[in-house]
Parts: C-alpha cells; sequence; structure tokens
C-alpha cells in the first residue's frame, strides 16, 4: 500500500478544510416571534381558569383516584392470598388442559367419520385420566392441610 499515495489524495481539492466552509444562517420564523417580538427569550404561560381547575381536578382526579384504588386493592388481595402451592399449580394446569379437549370435543360434535368418532373416544379417555388426576391431587391436597392443622 502507498502511504505517499494516500496522503496526496488527502491533499488533493477533492477535500476542504472545515475552515474554508461557509454556513449560511437560515431565517426560522416561530409563532412567538411574530406573536410579540419582546418575549423570545421567556418561556410562554398559559393561565387556568377556576372552573376549568375544577373541572380538571373532578374527572382527571377521579380516573386517577380510582386506578389508584385498584392497584392499592390489587396489592393487598395479592399479600393476602397465600402462595400457590405445587398441588395447586398442577390442579390447574390439568384443568387447562381439560378445557382444551373439550374445546376440541365440541369441535368434533358434527362430524360423523369414523376417525371423529375415534378421537372422540380418545379425548373423552383423556379427559376421564385428566379428571381422575385431579380427585387424587385433591386428596393428597386435603391429607396435607389436616397433616398440617391437627
Amino acid at each position: 500500500m502507498n502511504i505517499n499515495g494516500l496522503n496526496i489524495a488527502a491533499n488533493s481539492s477533492a477535500f476542504k478544510s472545515v475552515s474554508n466552509a461557509f454556513i449560511a444562517p437560515t431565517q426560522t420564523t416561530t409563532s412567538t416571534a411574530t406573536a410579540d417580538p419582546q418575549s423570545d427569550d421567556t418561556q410562554a404561560s398559559v393561565s387556568i381558569s377556576d372552573a376549568g381547575r375544577a373541572a380538571l381536578a373532578t374527572e382527571v382526579g377521579a380516573a386517577l383516584r380510582s386506578s389508584n384504588a385498584e392497584k392499592k386493592q390489587q396489592a393487598e388481595s395479592a399479600d393476602a392470598e397465600e402462595p400457590t402451592s405445587l398441588i395447586d399449580e398442577q390442579i390447574e394446569r390439568i384443568e387447562e388442559q381439560i378445557k382444551a379437549l373439550q374445546e376440541m370435543l365440541t369441535k368434533l360434535a358434527g362430524d360423523n367419520s369414523k376417525t371423529a368418532e375415534q378421537q372422540r373416544k380418545l379425548i373423552q379417555e383423556q379427559i376421564m385420566l385428566l379428571s381422575n388426576q385431579i380427585a387424587v391431587l385433591m386428596d393428597k391436597k386435603m391429607r396435607d392441610a389436616q397433616e398440617s392443622a391437627g
């Protein structure tokens, strides 16, 4: 690589130094400059009447107070609830699976083919197995509660 060649290219007339550049200021007009030429350096201020303040306080304030009350109530209820146990989580998961299987059954309700009939039987068997699992988990949960209480 030729370093001298790079220096020659850098010093050519294609590149201009910043000191030779000419920057022309552009004229911009703003609404504050045309409205009041003395207030160019100050900030604009807005005043609200007493009736406007009252309306704002009732409308916005009420909405903020209600949302704040809801958040506070949710936080208190979350603190009051017991943390879900492993058994409760399993029961919820199984219940969701049962709901999904029931939806599949409703989709197959109008189909009278043999494959649909076989699928319905399989789905019904799965629902029965999952229902039995829920019964076993509920029984275990009740035993654990009795052991901890007595």
